[in-house]
């Protein structure tokens, strides 16, 4: 009776928990896998000459995070939604978003659309990705991971969007060179590892302000 009991118990949280836990919906407009790109040129002025894939995506580290979280998220692609900016109409269309898909948040990536004149994302805009791993030809051994987007996440049961992630710019140096000089491929192992290490504890330190541990 007793085990009965307490497999019952043990069904019943668990169709709770999973009836009340967390949903989230991504939804982007950026290439989500990484790329990495060699720049030859002065400071400013610089133009990229190669650039390809490398076998990482941000969108699947965010769905382990959440997955580690307990909490479940999927990708969507809802009509209707403009990256040009989070306003007013557009937060209400992530409202109706979020009742139309069951969800109760949205993580929305968006990449960079508008610049200054003296923007240094700037150099960004041409390319085919949005995250990435930058050399120069001049610094073999420099290397820069980019990120030429921003992370919002719509909350709709108090009907707000928060700021998670803006701009990434992670600069490092390595010991031997980062790219072949012949072909510009990546050589050095150390380097991927390395900055997607650095941007999953840049991105795991912003959303953990705003799940709980």
């Amino acid at each position: 009776m007793k085990l009965k009991l307490s497999l019952f118990l043990f069904l019943f949280l668990l169709n709770i928990s999973f009836f009340y836990s967390q949903k989230v919906g991504i939804i982007s407009d950026i290439n989500s896998k990484m790329g990495y790109v060699v720049f030859k040129g002065e400071l400013f002025t610089e133009k990229p000459i190669f650039e390809k894939d490398i076998n990482y995506d941000l969108i699947d580290f965010l769905h382990q995070y959440y997955t580690d979280k307990n909490i479940s998220s999927k990708n969507i692609n809802p009509t209707g939604v403009s990256f040009n900016g989070v306003f007013s109409k557009e937060i209400e269309r992530f409202r109706n978003v979020c009742k139309e898909n069951n969800l109760d948040q949205l993580l929305i990536i968006s990449k960079n659309k508008s610049y200054t004149s003296n923007d240094p994302m700037l150099i960004y805009s041409s390319l085919n990705h949005e995250l990435g791993i930058e050399a120069y030809v001049k610094t073999k051994t420099r290397a820069i991971m980019y990120g030429n987007f921003r992370i919002y996440l719509y909350n709709l049961a108090d009907h707000t969007i928060k700021d998670v992630v803006s701009n990434v710019y992670i600069p490092h140096r390595f010991k031997s060179p980062v790219f072949d000089d012949k072909n510009y491929d990546l050589i050095n192992d150390e380097v991927k590892k390395l900055f997607a290490d650095d941007l999953e504890k840049l991105v795991t330190r912003k959303m953990d302000k705003f799940y709980s541990k």
